[in-house]
């Protein structure tokens, strides 16, 4: 809830059609709809007792649901899952995710089905990441490079309808060359900087929310070592894929 000019009025995120639009842009002509049309915020003025809210004056936002074909024979793999936080929306949807991480499984000795649909794959980023820079122990290219390349040979023998690779900026771009994107999770709404690169054959996530980072890492409860910053710099909670970008991914590449 947020107020403005002595109204109060829920703001959240959508997306329309070109009809919807237009009757909101109706609505609006009228006096009874939003101020402005920005791309992804709406502001709405609050009726008393509007039917459906949990108190009065409170506004619950509704979005017509978006209607997918049957995807439970469309197998994604998430290889390197890790919390299997970049494939969470396409489970959600009903896809068949395979995730494929350690302990359970090794992406070198891994078999993968001849039928698949879409491949997510995170390799570790320790060996390649600019945060190692001034580290005790020299980079082991040999050791980051074989997982990076066994990822590869799962996408080379699937051959999927499309297929994306992860890793922050810094050295596997010597290996794997210019990233098809580059982005911060602050471009899709989480509050935080991570420069990411992406490789791979994929539609690039349309932007947005945009949003000011409040530092380099996620906003988390379960690091509760004093620290001087609202966000943590966990390596293990930054190596997260954020929310925000996993669900722009997955709009623009069902």
């Amino acid at each position: 809830m947020q107020q403005r000019n002595g109204r109060r009025g829920a703001v959240f995120s959508v997306r329309v059609t070109d009809e919807e639009r237009e009757q909101l842009e109706a609505m609006q002509r009228q006096g009874g709809g939003p101020r402005s049309l920005g791309p992804w915020l709406k502001w709405r003025a609050l009726k008393p007792n509007e039917i459906g809210a949990d108190r009065p004056g409170e506004v619950v936002p509704t979005a017509r649901a978006r209607v997918l074909p049957d995807c439970s024979t469309r197998v994604i793999l998430d290889l390197c899952s890790g919390s299997g936080s970049w494939s969470a929306p396409y489970a959600a949807a009903g896809y068949d995710v395979r995730r494929v991480s350690l302990p359970e499984c090794d992406v070198r000795t891994y078999a993968p089905p001849a039928d698949v649909w879409g491949v997510l794959a995170a390799p570790p980023c320790d060996q390649f990441s600019l945060a190692r820079n001034g580290h005790a122990s020299p980079r082991d290219y040999r050791r980051g490079l074989e997982i990076v390349s066994a990822c590869l040979r799962i996408i080379a023998t699937t051959q999927p309808l499309w297929w994306a690779l992860e890793n922050p900026t810094g050295h596997l771009s010597k290996w794997l060359g210019t990233p098809r994107d580059v982005f911060d999770p602050c471009d899709y709404g989480d509050p935080w900087t991570k420069r990411t690169a992406l490789w791979g054959a994929f539609t690039i996530p349309v932007r947005g929310p945009y949003v000011v980072p409040l530092g380099g890492g996620p906003i988390c409860t379960e690091c509760t070592a004093p620290r001087e910053t609202t966000w943590c710099n966990s390596a293990a909670h930054r190596a997260i894929t954020p929310a925000g970008f996993a669900r722009a991914f997955f709009e623009a590449n069902p």
